[in-house]
């Protein structure tokens, strides 16, 4: 958090969220909140509600909470926590000068948004810039932050006035951030291929206007220019799968198994979806991922660090803060 004082402008930025601790009962919590949101899985509440409570919160919190383990940090902090709270500190200091308040908040678990707000409202706030770390725009979450911002006010006598930050998913301070961290951080010139790995989302979705996958496609174009990739060097590719309904294809997973019989055996990764590292990028991919490639005949296997707290990142970020909160500064 920033300022002992709360001015009358907040930057508010709002991630996904992550269990309080990795046990089972953290994790439990987390995944009901998370898989109760109407935007996360749509299906009907009668069909959904008994198998979310009867089956999967039976079974789930204790292998999710497992996976948590092999990434949590020694000072007791998720790593997409610890991150978020290094880029609100960051963004806090470098907007010092114009008297912006700068707050973070989870979409699910802690801090939660209505708690954020409330305390912002109390302080006697009038204009929030609310800012989804989300780059690229999806109904599941960028959708549902605003239905969370919503709820919070739903019932306030005051609402102070709201600003939603774009998705910055073509923004030239992201792009020229990712290829950076990429450049610095992988043997890009002795690779066989990049893959860029995206959160998937259910083909439906997209079908029924959803711009997520359009723009994830520009992202990994910008870039695959940005970083001089020949189209033989890239490839795209939607991980994190969940339940039997088609989702965005090609699978990462199966892209993986896929790449060395097609001579692409040293391998960079890069999950440009994603600004702080989590359980999808360190478990999912950076682990699970690569056990996978090597198991297929990969040779080297390099997954390159999300922005996180990189000065690039950070500098970056502030910038579109700047931008977002033009005429209120």
């Amino acid at each position: 958090m920033s300022a002992l004082f709360i001015p009358e402008t907040a930057l508010l930025f709002v991630q996904l969220g992550t269990p309080d601790a990795p046990t089972p009962a953290a994790v439990h919590r987390y995944l009901a909140e998370f898989l109760s949101d109407r935007r996360v899985v749509d299906l009907p509440r009668l069909l959904w509600l008994p198998l979310l409570h009867g089956l999967i919160l039976r079974t789930r919190p204790q292998r999710s909470a497992a996976l948590y383990q092999h990434i949590w940090r020694e000072d007791g902090l998720s790593p997409l926590l610890h991150y978020t709270q290094r880029q609100t500190q960051s963004v806090g200091l470098d907007l010092q000068p114009e008297a912006i308040a700068v707050h973070f908040a989870m979409r699910y678990g802690n801090p939660s948004v209505a708690t954020v707000l409330q305390t912002l409202r109390e302080a006697g706030v009038e204009r929030v810039l609310i800012f989804p770390l989300f780059p690229h725009y999806s109904g599941a979450t960028t959708a549902s932050v605003l239905d969370a911002v919503q709820g919070a006010l739903a019932r306030s006598r005051f609402i102070p006035t709201l600003r939603f930050a774009q998705p910055f998913f073509a923004h030239p301070a992201y792009i020229d951030a990712w290829s950076e961290q990429i450049r610095t951080q992988s043997l890009l010139d002795q690779a066989d291929a990049v893959l860029f790995s995206f959160h998937g989302l259910p083909q439906r979705h997209v079908d029924e206007g959803d711009p997520y996958g359009m723009q994830c496609q520009q992202t990994a174009r910008l870039l695959a220019d940005a970083l001089h990739l020949a189209a033989d060097r890239w490839r795209i590719s939607f991980q994190s799968r969940f339940g039997r309904e088609p989702w965005l294809t090609p699978a990462t997973d199966h892209t993986l198994a896929q790449l060395p019989a097609q001579g692409k055996r040293r391998l960079v990764v890069v999950c440009p979806g994603f600004v702080s590292d989590c359980l999808e990028t360190l478990e999912e991919v950076a682990m699970r991922g690569k056990e996978i490639f090597m198991a297929a005949g990969g040779e080297r296997f390099q997954m390159i660090p999300c922005l996180n707290d990189s000065p690039r990142w950070l500098a970056a970020l502030a910038q579109m803060a700047r931008q977002e909160l033009r005429g209120w500064v």
